[in-house]
């Protein structure tokens, strides 16, 4: 097994995703290559690295119907390395803590032919390695804010979800691992939706759909780099994507998903409880409650 790294990135990102390819260089495998997708091509990012051997693939800015960033970096991955069979996705600005590759790798070499779905937890401003790595550590390692917490808690990394709804959508692609074979089958991420918006939540559906395993590794860790957000473009965005993704996966709705317009448009999940609580809610919500209506272990 050999694992490879692919980050969409784009203009304006260049300090955090400096930091980013720092954690990568402190987990000890320095043979990993690296694709970092210039998402608009206007990076102001010199290509070579020391350590790592990390290509740089400067693309036209994704818009709908363009393929999506992360697959032209898997096609890279792909192509110049073919003897890797596992692609981590990383975003630009979720740091590893050092020691997540081996977790990884060791999840990997127990079940190779499943995704593995990894935590990220949001620093707040000013949480940042300027003062040195281990104080930084100290100060992101006690976050927990991360929703999917309880579902990472009540999934050890040997348990394998099928045709789970709950392991869908927790397959966030910030910190996120798929076997290249398994990617490739499925389609990769749907084009005709915005990169960086609902593509890992309709591609976590088709997972679903298409019964790939899917698995959690909680000790595999990062932590996502405040950066300033277009809160009016991301409401915009989920106005159009989120109800495509209730037209393309009309199936959701027998696991009590359905459509909003909260925030633009997102998703709600009705509990058997009687609830109605956000999915990014869920598991939480799961954890604690006496009739979950989905299959998650508490």
């Amino acid at each position: 097994m050999k694992l490879g790294v692919v980050i969409p990135a784009t203009y304006g990102r260049e300090d955090n995703l400096e930091l980013v390819l720092a954690s990568l260089r402190q987990q000890g495998y320095p043979e990993t290559p690296v694709v970092v997708v210039d998402d608009g091509g206007g990076l102001r990012w010199p290509p070579n690295d020391a350590v790592l051997d990390v290509d740089v693939m400067r693309v036209p800015k994704h818009q709908p119907g363009m393929e999506q960033p992360r697959n032209l970096g898997v096609r890279l991955l792909a192509s110049k390395f073919p003897d890797v069979t596992h692609v981590h996705f990383l975003d630009s600005d979720v740091v590893l803590e050092q020691g997540a590759h081996a977790e990884i790798l060791d999840a990997l070499s127990q079940d190779s032919d499943r995704v593995l779905v990894c935590p990220y937890d949001w620093l707040a401003p000013g949480i940042r390695p300027d003062g040195g790595w281990p104080e930084f550590w100290a100060n992101a390692t006690v976050e927990r804010n991360d929703p999917r917490w309880a579902m990472f808690y009540a999934s050890p990394v040997d348990r394998v979800y099928r045709s789970d709804l709950s392991a869908g959508l927790a397959c966030f692609s910030g910190n996120l691992v798929w076997p290249v074979d398994r990617f490739q089958h499925v389609g990769g991420f749907w084009s005709e939706i915005h990169h960086g918006r609902c593509e890992d939540g309709e591609l976590g559906l088709r997972a679903v759909a298409m019964e790939v395993p899917i698995s959690f590794v909680a000790a595999a860790r990062g932590f996502h780099l405040a950066h300033p957000v277009n809160t009016n473009m991301a409401l915009e965005r989920n106005a159009r994507d989120v109800p495509m993704l209730n037209e393309r996966h009309p199936w959701v709705e027998r696991g009590a998903v359905f459509l909003t317009d909260r925030d633009g448009a997102a998703f709600d999940v009705r509990c058997g409880c009687g609830e109605v609580v956000h999915t990014i809610q869920w598991w939480e919500h799961a954890a604690a409650c006496e009739r979950t209506g989905m299959e998650l272990p508490v």
